[in-house]
């Protein structure tokens, strides 16, 4: 078996997830299809309506999003962050009521929800057959991302985290692969990737995941440190891939999505651990400052902290 192979993510239907059990997940997948065929002004809107609401009965994640925030942005007090983390609460709401779209709409339409800018430097690799490697941290609207660019045409290699739920496993393959061949799992890691780029494909890398301290160096992100797994150069160097950073947002009153594709980063650098763990933490923080409603500040990206500092989470 090829070594990919064994990464391969396959989820066909079972007539088991019919069981009564499931039907909390079958009535949010029937939410994701309604939604997708409702007119994005009025579904905003609903979202809107939710946020409130979420964040006064999502304990946790709130205290998550508040914790990185208050670490990230030290001037920042506390009526400061409550707006920023509405405004967060209101774009993921969106993105999320909004995604059945990538499930159940044609191609045309999913095209038509977006504006691009900077187009030109990724045809500009394109057109000379080599790998693109796109830099850009977990924004709310990356599954949107992914689908344009296939729809678009340009082959990605595609990574699937897995659930606990099988339906959502289901779900997700069924999005993902409309418009590509392979989905993978996350654990195929490096070896995938590096394959995947050698056969012409193209790949999201998101540097900002915490990887744990074991592979990891320490680098500011903002007003803190963060362990930051710096492969990229050494994995763009071996696959010939150019790198374009790339940031998706979600406009609130247009209701529409806009990509913004920069100029390629020099990857023939020959940097050590240290230097490309900066770099990557700072184009981390370029592209999240550009809005900070759009990035997924839910996750714990500060989970791993120096030898002897009290653990944020």
């Amino acid at each position: 078996m090829n070594c990919s192979d064994k990464y391969l993510f396959r989820t066909p239907f079972e007539w088991r997830w019919l069981h009564p059990k499931y039907i909390g997940t079958w009535l949010a997948v029937l939410l994701l299809f309604f939604c997708a065929f409702t007119p994005a002004f009025i579904r905003d809107r609903f979202a809107r309506s939710l946020a409130s609401l979420l964040i006064k009965f999502a304990k946790k994640p709130v205290r998550i999003i508040n914790t990185n925030l208050s670490k990230c942005f030290t001037h920042l007090d506390q009526a400061q962050r409550n707006v920023i983390i509405k405004q967060n609460i209101e774009v993921f709401l969106q993105i999320i009521l909004g995604q059945g779209e990538l499930v159940f709409r044609s191609t045309k339409h999913i095209e038509r929800r977006f504006d691009v800018d900077g187009w030109h430097h990724l045809q500009a690799v394109l057109d000379a057959k080599q790998p693109v490697i796109f830099l850009t941290p977990h924004l709310w609207g990356l599954e949107y991302a992914g689908t344009y660019f296939r729809c678009r045409k340009v082959p990605l290699l595609c990574f699937v985290n897995k659930h606990k739920n099988p339906i959502y496993n289901w779900l997700a393959v069924k999005q993902r692969s409309r418009f590509c061949s392979n989905v993978y799992v996350r654990e195929g890691g490096v070896r995938v990737m590096l394959k995947g780029l050698k056969e012409g494909k193209h790949l999201f890398y998101l540097p900002d995941e915490d990887h744990g301290e074991e592979k990891s160096v320490f680098a500011p992100l903002f007003d803190c440190d963060k362990a930051t797994l710096p492969v990229l150069n050494r994995l763009a160097c071996a696959s010939q891939a150019k790198i374009l950073p790339m940031s998706i947002a979600y406009n609130q009153t247009e209701h529409r999505f806009k990509i913004t594709i920069d100029a390629p980063c020099n990857s023939e650098d020959k940097l050590d651990k240290e230097a490309e763990a900066r770099f990557l933490n700072q184009q981390i923080e370029r592209l999240i400052l550009k809005d900070l409603s759009q990035y997924m500040w839910i996750l714990r990206i500060l989970k791993t902290r120096p030898e002897g500092e009290e653990r944020f989470y």
